[in-house]
Parts: C-alpha cells; structure tokens; sequence
C-alpha cells in the first residue's frame, strides 16, 4: 500500500505547493492527509478500499473528480472523505 499512499500524497504535495504535507494511518486503516495552511489544516481521508488500486489509478481518479478543488472547499473545518464511490465533505 506504501506506492499507493505515495500517490496521494505526491497529488496532494503537487496541488498546495510550499506546505507541509504529511500523512497518518487511521485505527480502521484509512489514510489522512494532512496540509498546513494558514491558521489551520486541511485534512483528506482516503478509505482503504481506494487505496487498492493501483498508483496510476489512485492519481487518476484524484484528478478526474478534482479532489484538490474539493479539499479547498472542505477548508480547516470539515474533512474530505475519499473512497471508490467519490468524495464528500464530513465533520471532523
């Protein structure tokens, strides 16, 4: 899993360029992304089951459903949840 979870994470360092980026594994072995912005993070949780595919499918559909536009739109409030069905904005 550690090249699919490389993929998300290069998406992610790609799309908030000059912010710490980091991950973190979940207790039910999802994924967060962690960005440091400006008076906060913004966090991005991708389910296991997502991160079964391979690299070049993990990339691809992070870019087809513009998950970084949709990160910026979770803000430093809210969490965006990703898995093989989209993404949606969830409480922290």
């Amino acid at each position: 899993m550690g090249d699919r979870i490389s993929a998300l994470v290069d998406y992610v360092k790609q799309h908030f360029p000059g912010h710490d980026v980091w991950d973190t594994r979940d207790h039910d072995q999802a994924v967060t992304v962690t960005v440091r912005v400006t008076n906060g993070f913004l966090l991005l949780t991708a389910s296991s089951e997502f991160l079964r595919d391979p690299p070049a499918a993990v990339t691809k559909r992070l870019t087809e459903w513009e998950v970084a536009d949709a990160l910026r739109y979770a803000g430093r409030t809210e969490r965006l949840r990703v898995t093989r069905a989209g993404w949606r904005v969830t409480g922290r």
